[in-house]
């Protein structure tokens, strides 16, 4: 019996969904575009055949689409190989297809074509050091990525292997200090900071590609140099982090000479000289080596105030490679989840579109975006990876005014999620943003992201009409934030949404790092309201299994196993309001705890206890007493708390191999605990 990895791979490849007969138009590297295209490889005489270019078949379905409506799916098919795009392949509302006649942008049967925003590098040449070195003037601009044999090349950074620490605030006495311009946000402590004696180079000021990276916890402030007081001991930026540069745990230079000293990594120097430090068994004069200079690979380009819509476009078994990004001249910071990352694939007013089966990867920023008037759009199956940013970004951080301006019910559906936040170090895998109706269920998701589903972003409690109704279901999400800023939590929500519901979802290996205290597997974040948390396996969280904040109320968090969290098991964190205290708990009832170390929750004593716990059961696997925060089991039921609880072993099938299903004899059962079935997590075949 096929696995069915191989099976997925095996309708990847040759799905029969169309034939050559239902082609309308073939595109092939060795096509020509003043041909007809209506041919899947050249004739004898080479007199016909496919187009070259991907805009030359869009145009042809465009003219198409003039002259007559097809009764059924219009089909272009791309002829295995690569695209090089000299500009995004924009689809705008002329361009669409119907319900009954989509027009299908896919590859030709058993085939892999790519469509890619980079540019072959070539003219390498070693240098008396070892390196590599090569002028890179005909690019557009300097390059930020590098692609060796289809690997990412990560820019050299200073120090190499650790992280250096801000001394504190400047001294007013520094001599630029004074000469900020009024105009531009000039807080002093979000631009400027000092160093600890030996950390900066005083060089690096007259360097235009060295970036300062501060990590200030769910994201990093990404700087250009202003200015260097070796006298003060204080650097400025040419723009401003959004917080306090001291609120950090600690920065590093990248793209400097002083980094080369890693192999496989590289830097620019002045002018446009590239230079790369290879690891020890790679020749540059056979290697492939790719710099990205497209942004964007694909747009959608509806007009949501006119109500003139891009719709019924598939983009099925394509391979989208090489986005590039910039750094503007005031340097890149945003609040949370890195949403000003530019996209691969960005859509606004685009109706009843789909991404299937595709791969994007090596990509600068964001992989796919639905933006403003978006809605019943799908992206399924699709294997997205290496990437600058996150992976699917749904929404926007504004409410929408309209209906139609809303970006909802996107279904994204058995992806495969991974590698991402490769130059925007805070990145969520999904976010979903103002939007409503989504369904995001049965993908895998792994690797450095911030998130593995951040979903919600209402900051206010009305309207409640957006960031609705959303269903994460059936994930796996496993061994997420591997990156520098380890992670929040795997899935992570905000705000009131009525309707949302996270269930059967299978989390595990949350990994925090070793500067902050994060890794946590469900997060309920400010005023989340209305929220079903059901059924959901979550284990190896480094900062336990569930968190909520205080400032939350009427959720329900129902028959959940959470174990094994490294340490707390549970947090319920956040400063109290001020004024009168107000109903702001939860219903957290039959669910099953159990840890082997650290403390059952992170708190010592909460504000308020305004919550209904109950039905769930404690255990702690060395046999120590189970206190609740700084109380007794029966000083904790006094207070109205799990008076139906248990502290008993749940009698997991085979917890050591990672078996938590119970036995038939588990006390679970006598609280009313359904079992939880992980087996159809993940994408399906």
């Amino acid at each position: 019996m096929l696995c069915p990895a191989i099976m997925l791979g095996l309708l990847a490849a040759a799905p029969a969904a169309s034939t050559d007969a239902e082609a309308a138009f073939y595109v092939s590297p060795r096509g020509d575009d003043a041909w007809s295209g209506r041919m899947p490889a050249p004739n004898a005489r080479r007199t016909d055949g496919p187009f070259a270019t991907p805009h030359r078949a869009r145009d042809a379905v465009r003219a198409l689409l003039h002259t007559h409506r097809s009764p059924g799916p219009i089909t272009i098919m791309f002829r295995g190989g690569t695209y090089v795009l000299a500009e995004p392949l924009s689809f705008r509302p002329e361009d669409s297809g119907t319900e009954a006649s989509p027009v299908v942008y896919r590859n030709y049967p058993g085939e892999a074509p790519v469509l890619s925003g980079g540019r072959p590098l070539a003219g390498w040449v070693r240098d008396r050091d070892g390196y590599w070195s090569l002028d890179t003037s005909g690019l557009p601009a300097g390059p930020t990525q590098l692609f060796i044999n289809g690997q990412r090349r990560p820019r050299a950074r200073w120090p190499v292997d650790r992280l250096l620490r801000i001394a504190g605030e400047p001294p007013a006495t520094s001599n630029w200090a004074a000469n900020l311009d009024p105009s531009e946000n000039t807080e002093i402590g979000k631009r400027a900071f000092r160093y600890q004696p030996g950390d900066i180079v005083e060089d690096w000021a007259s360097r235009p590609a060295a970036e300062i990276v501060v990590l200030q916890f769910w994201m990093e402030a990404r700087l250009r140099i202003a200015a260097i007081d070796a006298a003060q001991q204080s650097i400025v930026f040419t723009g401003a982090s959004w917080r306090p540069l001291t609120w950090s745990f600690g920065y590093y230079a990248e793209n400097v000479a002083e980094g080369l000293e890693a192999p496989s990594t590289w830097c620019l120097g002045n002018g446009k000289t590239l230079r790369y430090h290879p690891p020890a068994d790679e020749d540059l004069a056979s290697a492939h080596a790719i710099a990205p200079v497209l942004e964007q690979l694909v747009r959608f380009e509806g007009d949501v105030d006119s109500g003139k819509l891009v719709e019924h476009i598939t983009l099925h078994g394509l391979g989208f490679h090489h986005s590039a990004w910039t750094l503007p001249e005031e340097g890149y910071a945003f609040t949370q989840a890195e949403l000003g990352a530019p996209s691969a694939i960005a859509a606004e007013g685009a109706h009843h579109c789909r991404i299937e089966r595709c791969e994007l990867a090596h990509l600068g920023g964001w992989a796919i975006s639905l933006g403003r008037g978006c809605q019943d759009n799908a992206i399924v199956h699709n294997t997205i990876r290496d990437v600058g940013a996150g992976c699917i970004k749904i929404g926007e951080p504004t409410v929408a005014a309209r209906d139609e301006e809303e970006a909802c019910r996107t279904t994204v559906t058995d992806n495969r999620l991974s590698d991402g936040s490769a130059v925007y170090l805070g990145s969520p895998a999904v976010w979903i943003g103002q939007s409503s109706g989504n369904l995001v269920g049965h993908n895998e998701i792994s690797g450095a992201f911030q998130w593995g589903v951040s979903v919600g972003w209402n900051w206010d409690y009305f309207p409640l009409n957006r960031t609705r109704d959303n269903i994460i279901e059936f994930n796996h999400i496993h061994h997420i934030g591997t990156g520098i800023l380890g992670t929040h939590g795997a899935i992570y929500a905000l705000g009131v949404s009525p309707g949302t519901a996270i269930r059967n979802n299978h989390i595990h290996h949350v990994l925090s790092n070793e500067y902050w205290g994060a890794g946590e597997g469900i997060i309920l974040d400010n005023g989340c309201s209305g929220i079903l948390v059901e059924s959901n396996l979550v284990h190896h969280a480094s900062a336990g299994g569930w968190g909520c904040n205080f400032n939350c109320y009427g959720n329900l968090i129902l028959n959940n196993i959470f174990v094994f969290g490294s340490k707390y098991q549970l947090t319920r964190y956040g400063d109290a309001p001020s004024g009168e205290v107000r109903p702001n708990g939860e219903v957290f009832a039959r669910n099953i705890v159990v840890w082997d170390e650290g403390p059952l929750f992170s708190e010592k004593d909460w504000w308020s206890f305004a919550t209904l716990w109950d039905y769930n059961l404690y255990y702690h696997t060395g046999g120590e007493p189970v206190t609740f925060l700084k109380y007794t089991f029966d000083e904790w039921k006094a207070k109205g708390l799990d008076r139906h609880s248990l502290v008993a072993d749940p009698l997991f099938v085979d917890p050591e191999a990672g078996d938590y299903r119970l036995r038939p004899e588990s006390p679970a059962y006598q609280l009313g605990f359904r079992p939880i079935d992980v087996s159809e997590v993940g994408p399906r075949p």
